[in-house]
């Protein structure tokens, strides 16, 4: 599965989970995917990877993902002991009888085979198999059962009209898998070992036999598998030691086994596999859905304006461009949480503004996410707790800049509760002096 395939999973995880639980809190994830430059299904998809990425829904798909890599490959194993079985089930008895080894080797196969042509034709929105049901229990005992109650429902919505093909893909390569493994020992059983062959039947006449004998072998026969002649199936009423006659049985029986078996499945699963993926490619995200309705609003590029004059610290910034410019980002800045507005910041620094409130704090992580910060300076007021809010926020600007440092205004009474707050942060306190130093020092950060 392509990673276009993965991140459309995961947004539909996501709008499920939405659905049932309420909107993530994903201020920061809109504010992220609104500033690339791509279309409103592309932001989705971003916002929908970044909120998986915080809520663990990314390592839940990949867990899934290899729990049914694993299960599949369990099925293997199966297919391969089982189609072992099917070949020493037909040649178990020697004299062999021709029918009845036929029946072992394609009757399942058969049988299989039309409910599932049926199912098709008549049912071509089910994707019910017994093999499948197989692979998907497996999968969900490999795997977390939170996860598969968040993921596997988000799978079969997005997959819903490709499953039928994928079910088939499937089923057709582990029969694939089982006729190919009792060819083989097939053949190897015939090569190595003595076997004579005849036909027995209580109701059918001698030139009943020719004729079944004769439009079996009739399609094998024009691929180059010879058939019996009329002496040599008469004789065969009853066992024939003669060579000759046993390499024609031999050759019949393969013939026919390889080519309403092996031939059959193989075509078949190129076939699924085929429309598996045109399906794939097909499958785009249905904005028509009310989540992404909502969406499409909230991450539309907007016009985001916050006033900051210079000289009083509240200069007229207009953002209306959609860039990230993180790699090329030069300036220093300075912004302030929770202190008071008549607090003054040096006149030498770039000083953004005061985040006192949820408006200021949201339009100041917007700028910094249009236009990010080479060196960021967070001044801190310690008489403020370091509560999950404010620590959330520092966290969120960190992201914003290339650099981020704290700078404590004073040592006021949670100063001490602050220190604890910068390891828990893996940040470092620092002054003004910081923002001035060259680019060079900084990296020591």
């Amino acid at each position: 599965m392509n990673q276009y395939l993965k991140s459309l999973w995961l947004t539909e995880t996501v709008r499920l989970i939405e659905k049932d639980s309420g909107r993530f809190h994903d201020d920061d994830a809109n504010r992220q995917a609104r500033a690339i430059k791509a279309s409103v299904s592309e932001r989705i998809m971003t916002r929908a990877e970044i909120l998986s990425e915080q809520h663990g829904l990314k390592r839940s798909q990949q867990e899934w993902l290899n729990s049914a890599k694993l299960s599949l490959f369990i099925l293997f194993i199966i297919a391969l002991f089982t189609g072992a079985g099917l070949a020493f089930s037909a040649l178990a008895q020697n004299p062999v009888n021709l029918y009845w080894a036929l029946l072992c080797l394609l009757g399942l196969h058969l049988v299989t085979l039309c409910l599932w042509l049926i199912s098709c034709i008549f049912l071509p929105n089910e994707s019910g198999s017994f093999l499948i049901h197989i692979w998907l229990w497996i999968a969900k005992k490999l795997s977390k059962k939170t996860t598969v109650s968040q993921v596997l429902p988000a799978f079969i919505s997005l997959f819903n009209k490709q499953l039928r093909w994928l079910v088939g893909l499937v089923v057709n390569l582990l029969w694939t898998v089982i006729l190919f493994s009792a060819f083989i020992i097939l053949l190897t059983l015939l090569s190595t070992k003595h076997y004579s062959f005849e036909w027995q039947t209580t109701l059918l006449s001698a030139d009943s036999v020719i004729t079944v004998t004769h439009v079996l072998g009739q399609l094998p026969a024009i691929l180059g598998f010879s058939l019996p002649n009329n002496d040599m199936i008469r004789a065969s009423e009853q066992a024939m030691s003669n060579g000759e006659i046993r390499s024609a049985w031999a050759i019949w029986l393969l013939g026919i086994f390889i080519v309403y078996g092996i031939a059959v499945r193989l075509v078949l699963l190129i076939f699924c596999w085929l429309k598996w993926r045109i399906g794939c490619q097909s499958i785009t995200l249905n904005l028509q859905y009310p989540q992404y309705q909502l969406l499409v609003n909230d991450l539309d590029v907007v016009a985001i304006k916050h006033i900051v004059d210079k000289e009083h610290h509240h200069n007229s910034v207009l953002h209306a461009e959609n860039k990230q410019i993180y790699s090329t980002a030069t300036n220093k800045m300075l912004v302030a949480i929770e202190i008071e507005t008549n607090w003054l910041p040096p006149a030498e620094i770039e000083f953004l503004g005061f985040l006192n409130s949820h408006n200021e704090r949201k339009a100041m992580l917007d700028f910094l996410q249009q236009h990010p910060a080479e060196k960021l300076l967070i001044a801190i007021d310690t008489n403020r707790s370091p509560d999950r809010g404010i620590i959330n926020l520092i966290q969120s600007l960190a992201t914003k800049s290339v650099h981020c440092r704290l700078w404590f205004i004073n040592q006021g009474r949670q100063f001490s509760n602050w220190q604890e707050s910068l390891s828990k942060l893996k940040m470092h306190q620092t002054d003004t002096a910081w923002l001035l130093k060259e680019d060079d020092n900084a990296k020591r950060n």
